[in-house]
């Protein structure tokens, strides 16, 4: 009684101080069809955008702004350990696998002994809620064949790499002109983002100018954590539509 007291207390918490989760990656000002993220947001159905905003303002709490199972709850007795929805086994999920998992706490058809405390979370949000709420995960976690989420990715492409690599991922940023002796990486023509060889373009950030001879770009691996540069992945990955299978679609 005591953890579903404190369940509700989370869950309603989140929904009365929304505004103050962390803001997550929007997309990047100007052409939508020209910058990927950007894109991303706007192929969003209107279910999927209303999920989006549930899980910004109930989900971070345990799942984390970029559904990585590490919100501000995540690890407490009542929550215990969130699933990772971008590198863990739900990421390859579609909207119907999910519902399907969380099929005991929707139904109300006793407990789902892996998720105890969601039938608490789908009482208060109602079953129709949150499964608009679970329609965000599938985007949140594209693309499913990278252990990085490409809306995570997008915030630190544009502090870390957009002013070399260009917003459009071409290499043309502002500050390309200043690398005379190798131009920044152009990822709509990248060999290894052509070739889906996403190891080889996580030791290129991670290992930086050490790769390529003359080429100045930091190695990020001394400054972002493994799951970062796996965001990075996902998002410099847009740049190459045909490397990629289309954004999640709404449900049936």
């Amino acid at each position: 009684m005591r953890k579903r007291i404190a369940a509700l207390v989370i869950v309603a918490t989140a929904l009365a101080c929304g505004e103050q989760a962390p803001p997550p990656p929007e997309g990047a000002a100007g052409d939508a069809a020209a910058i990927p993220a950007a894109a991303l947001l706007a192929a969003l159905s209107d279910e999927q955008a209303e999920g989006r905003a549930l899980y910004q303002s109930v989900c971070w709490t345990c799942h984390g702004a970029g559904g990585r199972g590490d919100g501000p709850v995540a690890g407490t007795e009542t929550v215990g350990v969130p699933q990772d929805f971008v590198a863990g086994d739900y990421a390859a999920l579609s909207l119907a696998e999910l519902e399907h998992r969380f099929q005991a706490s929707l139904t109300g058809d006793g407990v789902d002994p892996e998720h105890p405390h969601m039938r608490t979370v789908v009482e208060l949000l109602k079953p129709d809620r949150f499964r608009t709420a679970l329609s965000y995960i599938p985007v949140l976690a594209y693309p499913s064949g990278i252990p990085g989420s490409a809306l995570t990715g997008m915030d630190l492409y544009q502090t870390r790499c957009a002013a070399c690599h260009g917003e459009l991922g071409d290499g043309q940023g502002h500050a390309a002109d200043a690398l005379k002796v190798v131009e920044p990486a152009n990822f709509r023509a990248d060999t290894l983002v052509a070739a889906g060889d996403w190891n080889g373009v996580f030791d290129r950030i991670s290992e930086g100018g050490r790769t390529v001879h003359g080429s100045s770009m930091p190695p990020w691996g001394a400054a972002l954590s493994e799951t970062q540069i796996w965001d990075l992945v996902a998002y410099v990955a847009t740049f190459d539509p045909g490397a990629l299978p289309a954004v999640p679609g709404p449900g049936p």
